[in-house]
């Protein structure tokens, strides 16, 4: 049976937060920045080499050879970067990935707020949405997301905003909702290409709940079409970005910097085997949520589908649930890598199951509300969801089991780190003046840890100025040269005459650095 949540004019505190929702936001808010002193004394919020990319990204904008806002890039959307932007042009708060941090931290509350707000109004019981908030906060992996430069957090928030909206406007009729949600889609899609599919598939929620709702063709369509253009927005605007700065609309899924063979070996298993696909990302999901919490979810699904047998107000959440196809679609496709330590021997981008916290979440919550018929069950089940969630958390917590944490610490440790390490350490023991000459992909913890000022450096994004100091490093008053084996700097200048007035400074195994000769 449906739960019926009131229309909103009967209900003041969706619009006016109440109690448990101002504690929860306390709460959510002291349990960020705790969890943010923790990872950060252990120096590992920048362990993610792409912690450090999204980082000079941002720095670029407004620091840089050639900077304005065509340091964006292509490849990865820009709305994380321009969130970091206020703060990174601070010193102490880019070197330290704070910067970064403060935008995941501020995503994290919001989304322990959205999923509270959408589980009560799912379910109409306040404890239920403040279980499914505490699942969402005490999860150990999101602690430790939340607390980089990463951009997982400010995706959850956006797709709990799309979900929320639209799962208001079935209850409530009320077309701000829908609005609402359509922002929320626009400021997702501008952060994650993960929020293109939850906004696709809302979509076809809003048709489908309209022609449900009786609702005529003509105010289907123009319902449709405002939904559609406000939360389409983002992608419109990113593909118009791609055309307009890189001559070619898709220049994010086939440039020379998007290509998935820089990714995903041409051998990897799950290419091609829809089973080997599915079963990497089931193992990726329960080893970010945990064995205890992802059966949770699977009961909460059962109870849904069993109760509600895909009522209206459900279809916005079961969304969330769309993303299982998506990434083993993906694998399977061979565009993204995944790898799991039981399948694989290594972790890589297992991270990607930790969206699916969003919809376990939820699920929880309405399991632990589904028994609320029994008073004796319900006093009990809700405190047993969340001590299992918090035993749960602690207990990775203090054994350090955490396979976002071990993930990245073992890619800040790996044998090619090492060289990296090496050489950023000589080029920021001598470099004093002087313009740089090097590639940021492949490099950017190199260029991080060097600390030189990025408008010093001639990388492939510097606009008019990149192939010129290719051409002749002299002639564009180059000082330093870096060139790691087989990047554009070695293949264009390696045993080159153009280097004739430069002395090898430094080399490694995987790095050549060249000083101008005086």
């Amino acid at each position: 049976m449906t739960v019926q949540v009131p229309k909103e004019e009967t209900v003041r505190p969706i619009s006016r937060p109440d109690r448990i929702q101002r504690w929860l936001i306390v709460f959510a808010a002291v349990l960020s920045v705790a969890a943010f002193a923790y990872f950060y004394g252990k120096d590992t919020i920048l362990s993610y080499s792409d912690a450090v990319s999204h980082l000079e990204i941002a720095r670029r904008v407004i620091d840089g050879a050639t900077p304005g806002f065509a340091q964006l890039g292509s490849v990865w959307l820009p709305l994380p970067h321009l969130l970091a932007l206020p703060f990174v042009w601070v010193d102490s708060l880019y070197y330290s990935g704070v910067a970064g941090s403060i935008p995941s931290m501020a995503a994290f509350v919001v989304t322990a707020g959205l999923l509270y707000k959408i589980t009560w109004t799912l379910t109409g019981n306040k404890l239920a949405g403040a279980l499914s908030a505490a699942v969402f906060m005490t999860n150990p992996n999101v602690l430790y997301m939340q607390s980089t430069p990463m951009t997982e957090l400010p995706l959850f928030a956006c797709m709990a905003g799309m979900v929320y909206g639209v799962q208001r406007w079935i209850q409530t009729d009320h077309h701000r909702y829908l609005f609402g949600a359509g922002v929320a889609g626009l400021v997702g899609t501008l952060t994650r290409y993960e929020a293109w599919v939850l906004f696709a598939v809302l979509v076809a929620v809003v048709i489908f709940s309209a022609r449900r709702k009786g609702y005529s063709y003509l105010r289907l369509e123009g319902l449709t079409l405002a939904f559609v253009y406000v939360g389409g927005l983002g992608v419109a605007a990113w593909l118009g970005w791609n055309l307009i700065i890189f001559g070619n609309a898709f220049d994010f899924e086939n440039g020379p910097y998007a290509k998935p063979s820089l990714w995903v070996d041409a051998g990897d298993q799950n290419i091609g085997n829809w089973w080997h696909s599915l079963e990497t990302y089931s193992l990726a999901i329960v080893d970010n949520l945990s064995v205890a919490v992802s059966l949770m979810a699977l009961l909460g699904l059962v109870a849904v589908v069993a109760k509600e047998r895909f009522a209206l107000p459900t279809l916005p959440s079961l969304s969330l649930l769309t993303l299982v196809p998506f990434f083993v679609i993906a694998l399977e496709q061979g565009q993204r890598p995944l790898h799991i330590e039981p399948l694989n021997g290594d972790n890589y981008n297992a991270r990607f199951g930790l969206l699916i916290i969003l919809p376990g979440s939820i699920l929880i919550g309405y399991l632990a509300n589904s028994f609320r018929e029994h008073i004796k069950v319900t006093t009990f089940i809700g405190p047993l969801c969340v001590s299992i969630a918090v035993l749960v958390s602690v207990n990775n917590l203090a054994t350090n089991n955490i396979v976002t944490l071990s993930e990245a610490t073992r890619m800040s440790q790996n044998s090619q780190r090492k060289s990296i390490d090496e050489a950023s350490s000589f080029l920021r023991a001598h470099y004093s003046e002087g313009k740089v000459l090097v590639q940021s992909f492949g490099n950017e913890i190199l260029l991080f840890k060097t600390q030189i000022p990025p408008s010093k450096t001639i990388y492939e994004g510097s606009y008019q100025t990149w192939q010129p100091a290719l051409n002749d490093p002299v002639a564009s008053n180059i000082r330093w040269i870096v060139m790691r084996s087989e990047d554009q700097v070695y293949q264009d200048l390696h045993n080159s005459r153009l280097l004739d007035n430069y002395d090898l400074a430094y080399a490694n195994d995987a790095y050549s650095i060249y000083k101008e000769r005086a």
